[in-house]
């Protein structure tokens, strides 16, 4: 299936664009600097398709991290993403971002390995999300949920393989995976960050089944209470070709 798919990475403090054209992985930018997305990520994705030389009506799919994560990271990525494929007629497709943070570490993993997604959710709460790799795939493992850290081990249950935690709470966790007796294996988040290449990876499966979303009733997977106001403009309104 040739296919030409943005995916967008702001759930974070991770601001990133990549381009997948026909299952291959082209091109990719990031910046790793918070409360920058809604400055940076429409010139990031500009400068990202001029490098490439693709013009945004060439799109056939945008890719978004859904969340849980950052409120205002969510919204800017989602309206961006949104903007992009009405703009173009683009369909829109939706990762979940624990599943795409999971799936980065596929290139380490052994089929039984467990990777344990967190995202730090303030005080003394993550966001998380567990997935088992298997020889065909990546598989659920512990549903995603918004939790206490100290609950970590009742909620992960047996891990019969190796556990890899990753994801910016990791830190705030690791004692708790301690006491629970998990010999983890911890990837820091300032070496093995978010990436949207893996939203990228994880999108292409769900268009080429037809797995796509909404454009206007698809909104970010906040998972905790949102409480806030919206900007008086989105990115896509300031992204200028």
């Amino acid at each position: 299936m040739a296919t030409t798919l943005l995916a967008l990475e702001t759930a974070t403090d991770v601001c990133s664009a990549a381009l997948m054209r026909d299952g291959k992985l082209t091109a990719q930018a990031s910046l790793h600097q918070p409360r920058v997305h809604a400055e940076q990520l429409a010139p990031l994705i500009r400068d990202l398709l001029a490098r490439a030389e693709v013009d945004r009506s060439a799109l056939d799919a945008v890719a978004v991290s859904m969340g849980p994560g950052s409120y205002t990271g969510l919204r800017i990525g989602v309206s961006t993403a949104k903007g992009l494929a009405l703009a173009g007629g683009a369909a829109l497709i939706g990762v979940p971002t624990l599943e795409a943070l999971a799936a980065s570490v596929q290139p380490y993993a052994h089929p039984g390995d467990v990777a344990c997604a967190l995202l730090d959710a303030r005080r003394d709460e993550v966001y998380a999300a567990a997935y088992q790799f298997e020889d065909d795939g990546l598989a659920p493992f512990a549903a995603t949920s918004a939790r206490a850290v100290a609950s970590l081990p009742d909620w992960l249950g047996a891990v019969d393989g190796r556990l890899w935690v990753i994801g910016d709470g990791s830190a705030k966790s690791a004692a708790a995976l301690d006491d629970g007796g998990y010999a983890s294996r911890v990837l820091p988040p300032a070496v093995h960050p978010p990436s949207a290449a893996w939203v990228a990876r994880r999108a292409r499966p769900r268009l080429e089944r037809g797995a796509t979303d909404d454009v206007a009733a698809f909104e970010p997977y906040y998972l905790k209470a949102f409480a806030g106001s919206q900007p008086a403009t989105t990115p896509f309104e300031r992204l200028a070709f």
